[in-house]
């Protein structure tokens, strides 16, 4: 027995020792895992909607309105390896656009710094039929300060020759030496077009040829305050430039900027209006092309879930409802239900005692407001079809002056009621789309009591309605309903602002070096005080004095923040270029000379 005993150690002993042996290699890798965060799409909230705005996790949107498209929404050729995923990237429903994330490598320092390190970068690239859109991918490779090292790098891009006319994606890659010194890597995505339907993206990769830890997909960083009170207001169809180039028509909206904190980068993520509406409240636009109440009837989590299940109280305050959870227009011939969201999810709008409590007229707000006890934790405000700026003029001075009279009886009550002066409350003022411009920019105003919103605040970040939602949230201290209210930036700089000086023009590229035949994206920004329609962005030689000698191409800017697209293929050729951003039809320098290179 115990010869037997010592044979089934030794035995144990051999398979112990392989084991060691199969185990040890594993643990010294030799190369980087996919650095890049959400490169294929898959954490987001994909739709079958085209033109539907979706939060892109993991990436910061420098301009457009790019989404998350799920293949189920059509027929797409693709490589045969690896299998497609649920989800793509794609341009949205603002023509061009751009997005970008950081790749930290400093825990790859040495290694890089002794020059032996390389990349990969590769991904499926495609695109639309015939349309000769197509997604640029680039990367920067910056030091320390941030400052650029080398040149900028590519992915071969597809065209709509390469696919064969094809709707489809293909492979492409490019690989290429990590400069000394390099400590982060900027990733940029470009979705351009020269008409129609821009490309298409999925299954981004990049990786080094030496270990380096990888980020982890995490929600933005939240700045926003708890508070006892949120109230949300969303008037309709008025252009951002129509709000901040008029203050005579709406000093009371004007007086809550100066109070509080204006957006000016802030976007709607939908046309027609209600699925703005619905995004705010529920995290998705959820339906495909214009349809409106009652034609919605979702059946999906909304805001007066969430906030009962935290034990938390709601209501909806709109005018012209009369008798709780009316639909009809018996009281008011401009009364449309469907301005709170409300009556669109059928947990709400098919329970009518739940629906009776929640919908209720703006009437019942006078009473509501007498104690902060009665105060509900959240109020949706809605004015009627007339009051809100639609059927008064969308956006036309007659309109203006009928919101901003609304507004101020409406909302003074508010601003000196108990649960605004003696609790924290917190009131975000915004508009469900714009009435033309192609960028859907509307103007959003935050302000809070007990100073927790500086006052004359500005922000120049890109904001939308799923950071209106994502900050209700995290002021009420609720969880996210889809990966778009969860994933987007909440209205931080509202309560931390920067400490930058006084708003001046800014213009800026994440790409000052390109590509020859590439595109390049800058963003601009400029006070209300400056926005005008003959603002506009030049591409000029070196040296050369704007107004006393034309620009090589050039491109509108009437906004007061945005972005746009420059095609290289306009330009001369390789070389040293200058970017201005002009007033008064080119003559009069807002920003700039910003430097580009053209290799």
């Amino acid at each position: 027995m115990r010869r037997l005993w010592r044979a089934l150690g030794g035995v144990f002993a051999l398979l112990g020792a392989l084991l060691v042996v199969t185990v040890a290699p594993a643990s010294a890798a030799t190369s980087s895992g996919n650095l890049i965060v959400n490169g294929d799409a898959e954490a987001g909230y994909c739709t079958t909607d085209w033109t539907a705005a979706t939060t892109m996790p993991g990436w910061t949107v420098l301009s457009g309105s790019p989404d998350v498209i799920c293949y189920s929404a059509g027929s797409f050729g693709h490589p045969s390896s690896p299998a497609p995923g649920t989800a793509f990237f794609a341009p949205g429903n603002q023509g061009d656009g751009a997005m970008t994330q950081s790749v930290d490598v400093s825990g790859a320092a040495g290694a890089i710094d002794g020059g032996s390190v390389s990349y990969n970068l590769s991904g499926w690239l495609g695109g639309w039929t015939t349309y000769a859109g197509y997604a640029q991918v680039s990367l920067q490779f910056h030091d320390g300060s941030g400052r650029q090292l080398g040149s900028t790098a590519e992915l071969p891009t597809v065209s709509a020759a390469d696919r064969g006319n094809a709707t489809s994606f293909l492979a492409r890659s490019s690989t290429g030496a990590v400069p000394a010194g390099t400590r982060s890597i900027q990733v940029e995505v470009q979705f351009l077009q020269s008409s129609g339907e821009s490309g298409y993206l999925d299954n981004l990769s990049l990786t080094l040829n030496t270990p380096v830890p990888a980020a982890t997909l995490a929600p933005p960083v939240s700045k926003v305050p708890g508070y006892d009170h949120v109230f949300t207001v969303m008037m309709e169809n008025t252009d951002y430039a129509e709000v901040m180039g008029d203050p005579a028509d709406t000093p009371f909206i004007h007086s809550l900027m100066a109070q509080g904190a204006s957006m000016t980068n802030y976007h709607a993520v939908y046309h027609p209006s209600d699925e703005n509406y619905l995004a705010v409240a529920g995290g998705d636009t959820y339906t495909t092309g214009a349809t409106y109440f009652p034609n919605i009837n979702d059946p999906k989590t909304n805001l007066g879930d969430t906030i009962e299940a935290a034990g938390k109280t709601w209501k909806a305050y709109e005018q012209g409802m009369g008798t709780p959870c009316n639909t009809s227009t018996q009281y008011d011939a401009k009364y449309e239900p469907d301005d709170a969201p409300f009556f669109n999810y059928t947990d709400v709008s098919g329970n009518a005692s739940r629906c009776a409590a929640h919908l209720v007229d703006t009437s019942q707000l006078t009473a509501d407001l007498r104690s902060a006890a009665t105060t509900p934790n959240f109020s949706w405000l809605a004015a009627d079809d007339y009051y809100d700026g639609e059927a008064s003029g969308n956006g036309n001075a007659t309109s203006l002056q009928t919101q901003d009279g609304w507004l101020k009886q409406t909302l003074t009550p508010i601003l000196s009621s108990p649960a605004w002066t003696t609790q924290k409350s917190l009131l975000i003022l915004t508009w469900d789309e714009d009435s033309s411009q192609p960028d859907n920019q509307v103007a959003a105003i935050v302000d809070g009591s007990q100073g927790t919103v500086p006052a004359g605040t500005t922000s120049a970040s890109r904001y939308d309605h799923y950071s209106t939602a994502r900050t209700i949230e995290a002021a009420l201290g609720l969880p996210g309903i889809t990966a778009n209210d969860t994933y987007a930036t909440p209205l931080n700089d509202a309560f931390v602002p920067s400490s930058a000086p006084a708003p001046t023009s800014t213009l800026t590229t994440a790409t000052p070096t390109v590509a020859n035949g590439s595109s390049v994206t800058v963003q601009y920004t400029t006070p209300a005080s400056s926005v005008s329609s003959t603002n506009w962005i030049g591409i000029y030689p070196v040296g050369v004095t704007p107004g006393q000698q034309s620009s090589l191409t050039w491109q509108y800017a009437p906004n007061g923040s945005g972005s746009l697209t420059f095609a290289t293929s306009s330009l001369p050729g390789p070389g040293s270029y200058a970017l201005w951003y002009l007033a008064n039809d080119g003559y009069t320098p807002l920003a700039g000379p910003l430097a580009l290179t053209v290799n």
